[in-house]
């Protein structure tokens, strides 16, 4: 076949492979196969889709001399960089010296590697058009099929699809058009269709669901598909994607989570491990379903297919091998390397098994896992037959990874291995979107210890120098948290000479107060919960006093009285003493038992009293409630919450995400009352029933108030300072009294008072700057909310319009996997967004919400 004319002025010139029968080492060609390229003639411009295979280039070179002349080709139209699809790129750009490359920015940047030369080109974005004349190319983004960088183009005046890869096949056919091939034929051509897909498309058939989706737009009226590979679908090019997008249908999850178990044992120890597993894996939720494989050399074969189905569907796989010759058995090697990083990356994997001298089986199959992108428990082994304590610990082992897979925790290899992050720009400071908080290392921690985020949300970031000042004045900072200790910090940046006093009334060194609902159930200490350590404060000179608060401020003397009747004196002082916690009026709410989460000395006695409870209560259904009924619920309590409002988080989600959020929970086992208010407590002297207005009683043995705070502004109101909800304060941060200054929950800025650790700390540095003479200016930023636990995740940043009113708006929604995306746009721009489930583009959600990009620009972060 020469050159063959598709439509008006679209040409196919590509070259046929019939011999072919292994390509690209892993498949086998039955019936060779093609390497298809395209001309289009444009009124003004040219361009060529793809080229060839490099073997082939000779014969190509000649067919597209007979069409154009070479030196008068415009564009060069890269639908991904694959070698059978780009390898002779260069040498066409040797004949075509005036052509540009079109291509995504991912394909662009391949190229460089690939041609290892200069070339101009046009980076395409999703929904980009580029005119030819009378013919427009409009492109679609279309990522992992089957490379990062795929790009469909679509000649709208022509209804043409060019999709390089996508609906292609290896079969080699003279005629090339798929309405030519013969009735006796089609079967094989169906079956070269089917392998093509299932060795290329398989692991990516959520990306074929999206792409079909992208051009769900100009789907009906496509008149030909011109593919990479295979016969041009000329006729009903339908029919073809109708049966790529049944192919690529996701199984539906089941409805219970599923671990799977392959082992092999020789004589019958490592079986003993499985069933102990199996049964500890029973003891933690007796709802997971397990599947045991006992395989052998026999049944292997027969078993492997239904095997590698059962991985795919399950969330957790344990293999059991014995060591043989210092490995594991090749049958299991088999499954574990049948498993890859993009089929199963995000299931949680482990390994066991009994050995005799050597027991390198167990951790051969683990360093495999670590490669797939799985999430890793460390395996447990044992020499031998196991004894009873040996047959505990594997029970105790089934218990573990069922609870870590069950309740999508971290894994202690994960957190350990967490030091093999690669840091490509040699950043050596590391920012939280979340929080603002910043941390110096080779690579950012796996979570961020002030907010609990995960790694992800963390942006590199060139360390902030400080100009040294000769400020040498006394500093007198009331309030340890957040806000003062980071005015603490700072002010000893600017000046050696600054003398600094830091008081804060609790009885403890300054810590994370957002870490309090998991100290609940899981006790922190040291770097994990406090800010700084003593030595800290005595190698910054800074006085910390600690256990003693503030019992009256003489302004015009510049003198603070202690409550223990000490005097201290200040040149410049800050108010950062925070807030407390909202305690609404209800009756009996002095009863024991009943709870408020502000402080440390609240979570400790909270501790306590958990260990004589059985049912809690949480009054109030907000982020803070919510994290104190999953602390709850972490230590085994029956767990309700009261919320006020209709549906959980209104101001922060919309309807649909609300909804997917009160399923999880309800699915973690909290039982969430909606549109409820509280009658009041009722006990003896310790709390016993809550009654609520529409006369629900609930049995409570323990309850947290979670209904907000209430800056603590009475002593410097009483004293003068001009206050509303909080102490107000200007750009500067300056309160209505020279020389004194406020931050942090206390502080209120433009009719707002934020209370969240961002905002203290970004005021922090404004107070600091200006005390020292650096003059700086607040200014606000949106702020996430950022919810992790209960089984779900999510984040909440900008301006969330409410149900029922119109708004530019794009939503995603996968009810079996719980992932939600909800996108808000004004006049163009990114105004908010909603991320439920997988948050791993939060960041990129809050630098595009606060930055206010565009839509192709957010749609590129997100998606691409």
């Amino acid at each position: 076949m020469s050159v063959l004319k598709l439509k008006n002025d679209i040409y196919w010139l590509g070259s046929l492979d019939p011999n072919l029968r292994v390509f690209d080492i892993i498949m086998e060609t039955e019936f060779g196969t093609t390497y298809n390229s395209y001309f289009v003639k444009g009124s003004e411009k040219t361009a060529v889709f793809e080229t060839v295979k490099e073997k082939c280039f000779d014969e190509y070179i000649e067919k597209l001399k007979k069409l154009t002349d070479l030196s008068k080709i415009d564009y060069i139209v890269v639908s991904h960089t694959e070698p059978d699809h780009a390898g002779s790129i260069s040498k066409l750009l040797d004949y075509s010296k005036n052509a540009k490359i079109v291509a995504s920015e991912r394909a662009v940047e391949f190229l460089k590697d690939i041609m290892n030369r200069e070339f101009e080109y046009i980076v395409v974005n999703h929904l980009d058009e580029l005119s030819l004349g009378n013919k427009t190319l409009q492109f679609y983004s279309v990522p992992f099929l089957h490379w990062p960088d795929t790009i469909y183009t679509y000649i709208k005046e022509d209804k043409t699809l060019v999709t390089c890869d996508s609906f292609g096949s290896h079969y080699s056919f003279n005629e090339v058009l798929y309405s030519k091939i013969p009735g006796e034929k089609m079967k094989d051509y169906r079956s070269a269709l089917r392998y093509y897909y299932l060795a290329i498309f398989s692991p990516f058939k959520s990306y074929v669901l999206e792409a079909l989706d992208k051009i769900k737009g100009v789907y009906e009226e496509i008149e030909m598909v011109l593919p990479g590979h295979g016969p041009v679908l000329d006729k009903n090019p339908q029919e073809i994607m109708k049966i790529y997008e049944e192919w690529s249908q996701l199984p539906k999850k089941p409805d219970t989570p599923l671990i799977v178990i392959p082992y092999v044992a020789a004589y019958g120890y490592t079986e003993q491990l499985a069933q102990e597993m199996e049964r500890g894996i029973k003891k933690y939720n007796e709802n997971i379903e397990t599947q045991l494989y006992n395989i052998n050399i026999a049944n292997f074969a027969a078993l492997k297919p239904e095997i590698m189905k059962k991985i795919d569907d399950a969330s957790g796989v344990i293999f059991g091998t014995s060591t043989i010759n210092g490995d594991a058995l090749p049958l299991i090697s088999d499954l574990a390397q049948s498993m890859g990083p993009i089929t199963h990356a995000g299931k949680y994997a482990s390994a066991f098994g009994s050995y005799g001298w050597s027991g390198e089986g167990v951790d051969n199959i683990i360093a495999r896992l670590d490669q797939i992108r799985v999430n890793v428990l460390d395996g447990y082994k044992i020499k031998f037959k196991p004894n009873e304590e040996k047959l505990n610990g594997a029970f105790e082992f089934g218990y573990t990874f069922a609870k870590y897979m069950y309740e999508k925790l971290e894994t202690p290899r994960a957190k350990r291995m967490s030091g093999d992050f690669i840091n490509v720009e040699g950043y050596r400071s590391w920012k939280c979107t979340v929080c603002g908080e910043i941390y110096d290392g080779e690579a950012p921690p796996h979570i961020c210890p002030a907010c609990g985020v995960g790694r992800e949300f963390f942006i590199g970031v060139e360390r902030e120098t400080y100009a040294q000042s000769k400020f040498n004045e006394k500093v007198v900072i009331i309030g340890g948290g957040a806000a003062g200790l980071n005015v603490a910090e700072l002010i000893r940046k600017y000046s050696k000479d600054a003398r600094i006093e830091l008081i804060e009334a609790e009885k403890a060194l300054p810590y994370y107060r957002t870490m309090l609902s998991e100290h609940l159930y899981n006790t922190l200490s040291g770097e994990k919960l406090y800010l700084k350590t003593y030595d800290w404060f005595e190698q910054n000179n800074i006085d910390l006093r600690i256990g003693t608060g503030v019992k009256t401020i003489d302004f015009i003397k510049k003198e603070i009285l202690m409550l223990d009747g000490e005097v201290t004196k200040y040149d410049k002082l800050v108010l950062a003493n925070g807030a407390r916690a909202n305690i609404p009026h209800i009756k009996n709410s002095n009863l024991d038992g009943v709870f408020t989460l502000r402080n440390m000395q609240d979570a400790e006695s909270i501790k306590k009293y958990i260990k004589l409870s059985k049912k809690a209560v949480v009054i109030g259904g907000g982020v803070l409630g919510l994290e104190a009924a999953f602390a709850m619920k972490e230590c085994g309590l029956d767990v309700s919450v009261i919320e006020i409002m209709q549906r959980v988080l209104p101001r922060q989600l919309d309807e649909n995400a609300s909804k997917l959020l009160e399923e999880k929970i309800n699915e973690y086992g909290v039982t969430i009352y909606k549109n409820s208010t509280i009658r009041g407590f009722e006990g003896e002297k310790k709390i016993e029933k809550v009654i609520l207005e529409h006369g629900t009683v609930l049995e409570a043995d323990l309850v947290i108030i979670s209904a907000g705070v209430l800056p603590n502004k009475e002593l410097v109101e009483e004293l003068g300072v001009k206050c509303n909800r909080g102490v107000i304060v200007n750009e500067k941060m300056e309160t209505s009294v020279n020389g004194v200054y406020a931050c942090g929950d206390i502080a209120e800025f433009n009719g707002k008072v934020v209370g969240l650790w961002d905002t203290a700390v970004d005021q922090a540095k404004i107070v600091a700057a200006n005390i020292v003479g650096v003059e700086k200016m607040f200014g606000e930023k949106q702020q996430p909310l950022i919810f992790e636990g209960m089984g779900i995740k999510l984040i909440s940043i900008g301006k969330i319009h409410y149900d029922g009113v119109v708004c530019d708006a794009l939503e995603e929604i996968e009810h079996c996997e719980a992932n939600y995306k909800k996108l808000f746009f004004e006049n163009g721009k990114v105004s908010g967004g909603i991320i439920i489930g997988d948050i791993s583009k939060g960041a990129e959600l809050i630098k595009a919400t606060r930055a206010q990009i565009d839509k192709k620009n957010i749609l590129r972060a997100l998606y691409n």
